[in-house]
């Protein structure tokens, strides 16, 4: 949401969220005239409550819902940032659900929590994606541990940013660009334009095979295996796909060959390997996708391999040695409040959330990242460490979200206990308006434990 600039004006008339604040944003100046406010994502003291109510009116708007004559249950799932949900703040929300939104039943579910459910599991480690930082949050046994939380300062702003510069630097797509735009020289900010508008087409539209965001080098050790019911966990063996060629080649034996069938051998062996090669190389060159641009909407642009490289900022740091996200998740599922049981178990469990996660080839590259964490070889059994991480997905058998990216698990695992917390007799998991009258804000408490 948003307000004019400078932020002395205190009449809600003159906010702005949703397509308005998009279009007034998108306006000449815009940004320079507005001040955004995200406050659901607030660290600072004190918190944006009334921003809070404000953007959740909108949403209620939204679905044609007067508060005034509000008859519809509340769960509400908080945002991950930050990455923890006291006991205040619980209260709160639910004095703002009675109070100003008029809700007749209220429910609280933590986002870790939501996640999981949707992707039938009830132990494991949610690492969620968010504008500018991440979150790791650890759930054992439907219990989300606060304590082993853990954030990073990189997120998907950070990836923007960065592509936008590898594709400035881009002599091909400069190349491209030119003749495409047909210029030969460019005003001042008008490459730049075009580049961060391809940059939004990437990352609003290319989120399936376009983008193959590369595994860790040397990650033959780790073993991924991706969520799927239906099937038996070898049958998903991905890293055993994508490090084949790491797998060490038996020795070779004494050959009784003549020197000339061997140099024979050998030549056979070098044409298949330089054919190999040249494969692999055209593969490359051929590695391009089509982009259209709002400046340029009757032409194609394309656009080469350095697409892949976007995610390199959570898995490499933003700096050379800086902090990332696989490192996160490892500090959260090592945390010592664990137990070496509990960490075997969420290593069974690992969830990525976040618009990031549209990416499909995001998780994978992650838990190939996460092998420093594993047995150095799956032929020496340990009770103590795990030798796999094991990806959590949407089940397939969810028809309405066959195929979908785990991005939508907080909202599908809200719709599931919603559908079973509201429709509970006993009234164990929401507060109603005689709770709320008999106990106040503080009636949420015995519905989610403190944080």
């Amino acid at each position: 949401m948003a307000e004019p600039t400078p932020a002395s004006s205190d009449s809600r008339s003159e906010w702005l969220v949703g397509e308005r604040l998009e279009a007034a944003l998108a306006a000449d100046g815009g940004s320079d005239k507005i001040e955004v406010r995200w406050p659901f994502l607030s660290d600072s003291e004190p918190q944006d409550w009334e921003g809070r109510e404000f953007v959740l009116i909108h949403v209620y708007s939204l679905l044609n819902i007067k508060p005034s004559n509000n008859t519809h249950p509340l769960l509400l799932v908080p945002p991950s940032n930050p990455s923890t949900l006291p006991l205040s703040d619980q209260a709160l929300y639910c004095q703002m659900a009675f109070e100003n939104l008029n809700a007749p039943i209220f429910s609280l579910l933590p986002a870790p929590l939501a996640a999981l459910y949707a992707q039938n599991a009830v132990t494991g480690a949610v690492l969620h994606v968010g504008r500018k930082s991440s979150e790791v949050a650890i759930v054992t046994d439907s219990v989300v541990r606060w304590e082993c939380s853990t954030s990073v300062d990189i997120g998907e702003a950070d990836c923007e940013e960065y592509l936008e510069k590898l594709l400035l630097n881009d002599k091909a797509l400069n190349t491209e660009l030119a003749t495409v735009a047909g210029v030969s020289s460019w005003e001042p900010g008008q490459r730049e334009k075009l580049v961060r508008e391809i940059r939004e087409f990437i990352f609003a539209e290319c989120t399936g095979d376009d983008i193959e965001i590369p595994v860790a080098k040397g990650s033959a050790k780790a073993v991924v295996v991706a969520a799927a019911p239906e099937a038996e966990d070898d049958a998903f063996d991905v890293a055993k796909k994508l490090t084949a060629d790491a797998v060490p080649q038996p020795a070779a034996s004494n050959s009784h060959k003549s020197k000339k069938q061997q140099a024979q051998a050998a030549a056979a062996a070098a044409s298949k390997a330089s054919a190999a090669a040249d494969a692999a190389a055209a593969a490359i060159a051929n590695d391009f996708i089509a982009v259209t641009i709002p400046s340029l909407p009757d032409k194609e642009i394309a656009v080469g391999p350095v697409r892949h490289r976007l995610c390199e900022p959570l898995l490499l740091g933003k700096t050379p040695g800086g902090d990332t996200v696989w490192e996160a998740v490892g500090r959260a599922v090592e945390s010592s409040p664990l137990t070496i049981f509990e960490r075997l178990q969420i290593w069974d469990g690992i969830a990525v959330v976040g618009d990031i996660a549209r990416f499909k080839s995001f998780p994978i590259a992650l838990a190939s990242y996460l092998s420093p964490f594993l047995l150095s070889s799956t032929d020496l059994p340990s009770d103590s460490q795990a030798d796999r991480v094991r990806l959590l997905s949407i089940p397939e058998y969810i028809a309405n979200f066959k195929g979908a990216t785990s991005e939508v698990a907080p909202f599908l695992g809200a719709s599931m206990v919603a559908k079973v917390a509201f429709n509970d007799t006993a009234g164990k998991h929401y507060v109603n308006k005689v709770d709320y009258n008999l106990r106040g804000p503080a009636a949420i408490y015995g519905v989610w434990q403190d944080a």
